[in-house]
């Protein structure tokens, strides 16, 4: 994913250059190819309405990508697997785009009504067609935009998902988690998203309970309770799921029950939403010098300790990682190329059996990869190189050690040192090593 739009470079009210649409050839749909569903922009948009579950309001739309009636990229499913394939996805994903944002400043959705738009390919990278710029351009101008992300990809590739969200927010949209609870271990990566919207499907406790569930209801409720966000239920087909989905504290829902997905102007509300979908508060900037020991002294001195003191700490964070019912995130730097607490790095593989992300920065890369751990060498003159770090950050559990070597040792210890637990000071400090292995992983 990419954002679409950079600040300053569109007028305030752009002009749509019309997005040509190619009609299949006429007998030949079953012969059509993706290359040509692709390049001829034969997408259509198809949008299902989002609802306020209190008041029954239409708040917003779902906009879904179909293909040329009649052939075999009708269905989203078989068009984009066929474009993945031919190495189109990134095209084709802005393709769907450019024909939902085009439908809907056609059908003037209102500028307050949210319009949620699948990424189907989560990319760094990627250029746009000359030909979509006009229609991308309205719609950062006229609507407002939630880029929706499935929680996979944030497990299966993670690195790329990050930066597409952090260009996503910089372009001043809103971010929206989907299939939340499909894996469990990726809900320890939710932090990292920091999703406005969060949806969850209402079968995970309705008639029979997932075994996923209670995990992904903790998880989800208290990213919501902690920064705002609204939780959508998706998957509402009777009044009984609506039920469940207020029981799971959904304020929003989504599914048959409200609408089935149609061309917009067949059954558009125009009108403003009393309830908006808001954006919530972000986080405050880091620096891009920051490094953890920094923001976890900022406020506080650290404190001196001995080395045997601090490899103890260690320890028993490192067990902590490796048994947690909760899988998490675990990011560390660690320049002697061993464990603060004096292991081998090669306990991390065993971490990683229950983590759901592991990272390092270390000072020179092994001569064999960790599996399933993220490797990433300190540059020579970074002030990270000074320091130990080791961070864990789970859905219900967060903490920070982190220490230097002081520059006289006295009785009292060897490392000027921090543990924290405070979980902003954490995230943060999580962010740093973590942008630094995604910068590493996307060069």
């Amino acid at each position: 994913m990419v954002v679409l739009f950079r600040r300053g470079t569109e007028s305030p009210d752009p002009v749509v250059q019309e997005v040509p649409v190619v009609q299949p050839p006429a007998g030949g749909g079953d012969a059509l190819t993706i290359q040509q569903v692709v390049g001829g922009r034969m997408v259509r948009a198809f949008f299902q309405p989002v609802i306020h579950l209190d008041s029954g309001e239409v708040v917003g739309y779902e906009a879904l990508a179909r293909g040329p009636v009649g052939t075999a990229f009708e269905s989203p499913g078989p068009m984009f697997a066929a474009a993945g394939a031919a190495g189109l996805a990134w095209e084709l994903d802005l393709v769907a785009h450019a024909a939902a944002f085009k439908a809907a400043v056609e059908a003037k959705v209102h500028p307050s009504a949210a319009l949620f738009i699948n990424v189907a390919t989560p990319s760094a990278s990627g250029p746009v067609p000359e030909d979509l710029m006009g229609a991308l351009a309205l719609a950062r101008a006229r609507l407002r935009v939630f880029m929706e992300m499935s929680e996979r990809s944030l497990s299966e590739n993670a690195e790329a998902t990050m930066l597409g969200i952090e260009r996503a927010r910089t372009a001043g949209w809103g971010i929206a988690l989907d299939n939340v609870g499909v894996t469990a271990a990726s809900l320890a990566l939710m932090p990292f998203a920091y999703p406005d919207v969060v949806k969850i499907d209402v079968s995970l406790v309705h008639e029979q309970t997932h075994p996923y569930a209670p995990r992904v209801m903790s998880t989800v409720t208290a990213h919501a309770e902690r920064s705002g966000a609204s939780i959508m239920a998706v998957g509402i087909e009777s009044e009984a799921h609506a039920r469940t989905a207020r029981g799971l504290g959904a304020v929003l829902g989504q599914g048959y029950h409200f609408g089935r997905p149609l061309p917009l102007t067949e059954q558009l509300v125009p009108r403003e939403p009393q309830h908006q979908i808001h954006l919530i508060a972000q986080r405050p900037a880091v620096s891009g010098k920051t490094t953890p020991f920094t923001l976890a002294t900022q406020d506080r001195p650290p404190l001196s300790v001995a080395d045997q003191v601090l490899a103890t700490l260690a320890g028993h964070l490192e067990q902590r990682a490796g048994l947690d019912p909760d899988p998490m995130v675990v990011l560390a730097c660690l320049p002697k190329n061993q464990m603060i607490s004096g292991e081998p790095l090669a306990i991390l593989q065993n971490m990683a059996r229950n983590a759901s992300f592991i990272g390092a920065l270390i000072g020179q890369l092994p001569p064999a990869a960790i599996p399933d751990v993220h490797l990433v060498r300190l540059d020579d003159n970074e002030p990270m190189r000074r320091e130990l770090t080791l961070i864990l950050l789970g859905p219900h559990y967060s903490a920070l050690l982190t220490a230097r070597r002081q520059a006289s040792v006295t009785e009292r210890g060897g490392y000027a040192y921090r543990l924290v637990y405070d979980r902003l000071t954490v995230e943060q400090a999580a962010g740093v090593i973590l942008r630094r292995i995604n910068k590493a992983s996307l060069t």
